[in-house]
């Protein structure tokens, strides 16, 4: 910043009505985007913004823009991050904001965490900014579903499918943040958060809504260098940045409760596939339109799965997306809200190794296994299932539905075909189908399992009268109950039920 001392002199300015002398003012009136970027309000960027909305790349603008919040506090990008996504999602902060109105910014964001003060759950981000984890769990304790994907654990592809799902889902209800290093885009700072509101598919650009106002102004920026600036490594934790697919919970019970006990609590019926999944539009436009003109059923099995695969569209990929994001948020949810380790996986049990996260005004007893053990409020466990607790605890009874079952034929044939390799579909840009799914943890074997039973719904969900009826193995008449289930809810996200 200039300082004082190199303001000595003034400077003379020649205008139209006269030379104005003006003083050295000390600090920067923003900065000049570096070329790599082109400004929003640029006549490039202004054609982008055209071409982008007539290619449906825009429909998570609109929302972020009639609620663009500057950030209040130069290290302040990720609460004013959140705030802007939390009040686009229309969650209620369960606070007053000002007068009678509640409503999102820095002050009325609250924490669950006991070691932050109540009054104060911004504590040293002023000095130090916020952290991916730190982030994570303050969107969670505020209300929203929120999944972290670490750049080390994910790929270009996985990013471009949440780009999809955040910028080209018309039912607008799913947002993208980025956690990336400004240096990395020539830009001046390091860490940095914002959100992606904009996807141009032709010259392969994001819209970012840089909440730094004061310093630079929305601009789109190529999507692989974004990449590269995601993988950077956080000097504080010594990990990837990376990025988040945040929405709302159906069932919203966003506020912390103010009960005295946990007998008063009135849960939901989180197995209620419904409640977590609407679609936006049917894929049988694109079975009727697409696969059933060019597929050729006579193929091998082997082959007829590949070809689909590899035929599978970006409307496909954003409602597979936000399927597999709202099934992986089920199986967390209900994991926790059972309050007990699951014994196949050995897992401690997570309040007693985490009992930060129970809320104050709980009667707990962590010694006899009541009812109690479970915290009152889905914001406070939902820390848990999303990244504290591992996935081969959350997601163990999904595996469990295939590897159990008596009619393994299409799930034993993905096996063994190394289905993973396949998911990853290149055309003109690589897509992954279940960009949803963020393992978290470094697991090869769980993470296969995981992919290979998504895909077994996937493909027992787009059989239809027409396509796929006539061949046996993606018959799901005689699977169990439970993964009869999550096909339904899979063939309801996709609008085929």
């Amino acid at each position: 910043m200039t300082t004082p001392e190199a303001c000595s002199t003034s400077i003379t300015l020649e205008q139209p009505y006269g030379n104005i002398s003006t003083r050295c003012i000390p600090g920067w009136l923003r900065r000049p985007l570096p070329n790599v970027a082109i400004p929003f309000n640029s006549e490039d960027g202004k054609r982008l913004f055209r071409e982008a909305l007539l290619t449906d790349g825009l429909h998570g603008y609109f929302s972020l823009a009639e609620t663009f919040h500057t950030q209040a506090e130069p290290s302040y990008c990720g609460p004013g991050t959140l705030s802007m996504v939390l009040n686009s999602l229309n969650i209620d902060p369960g606070s007053i904001w000002k007068g009678n109105w509640r409503f999102f910014d820095e002050n009325t964001l609250r924490t669950c965490d006991k070691r932050k003060p109540k009054d104060n759950p911004l504590e040293n981000v002023m000095e130090q900014g916020i952290t991916f984890e730190e982030f994570l769990y303050l969107a969670e304790c505020n209300g929203a579903s929120i999944i972290p994907f670490l750049a080390s654990n994910t790929t270009l592809a996985q990013f471009r499918s949440a780009i999809l799902v955040a910028c080209t889902r018309r039912l607008d209800d799913i947002r993208l943040v980025c956690s990336y290093n400004r240096s990395t885009l020539g830009q001046t700072g390091t860490g940095h958060f914002s959100p992606i509101a904009g996807y141009h598919s032709q010259q392969d650009l994001v819209l970012i809504l840089d909440v730094a106002r004061f310093k630079y102004p929305s601009h789109w920026i190529p999507i692989e260098l974004l990449w590269q600036s995601m993988c950077t490594i956080d000097s504080i934790t010594e990990k990837s940045r990376g990025f988040y697919l945040i929405s709302k919970w159906s069932n919203d019970l966003t506020i912390q409760c103010g009960i005295k006990s946990c007998k008063d609590i009135d849960e939901p019926n989180t197995s209620n596939n419904r409640v977590f999944c609407s679609s936006e539009e049917s894929l049988l436009l694109f079975i009727d339109n697409y696969l059933l003109p060019t597929i050729d059923l006579t193929l091998s099995i082997e082959l007829l799965i590949t070809t689909i695969l590899q035929s599978l569209t970006p409307v496909v990929i954003q409602l597979t997306t936000k399927w597999v994001f709202d099934l992986m948020q089920k199986y967390r949810l209900n994991a926790v809200s059972q309050s007990k380790c699951i014994e196949e996986c050995k897992c401690i049990n997570l309040f007693k190794l985490y009992p930060s996260f129970l809320p104050d005004n709980v009667n707990h007893s962590l010694e006899n296994n009541n009812e109690c053990q479970k915290p009152c409020a889905r914001v406070t466990r939902s820390h848990i299932h999303a990244y504290a607790m591992p996935t081969r605890c959350a997601l163990s009874p999904f595996i469990e539905l295939f590897e159990k079952d008596t009619n393994r034929k299409l799930y034993q044939k993905l096996k063994e075909m190394n289905i993973e390799q396949y998911l990853t579909i290149t055309k003109d840009k690589t897509i992954y189908l279940f960009g949803g799914f963020s393992s978290i943890i470094d697991d090869n074997e769980i993470t296969r399992r995981i992919e290979c039973g998504l895909a077994t719904i996937f493909f027992y969900a787009l059989r239809t009268e027409k396509f796929l009826s006539t061949i046996d193995i993606f018959d799901s008449k005689d699977v169990s109950s439970e993964l009869k289930d999550e096909i339904n809810y899979a063939k309801t996200c996709f609008g085929l039920l």
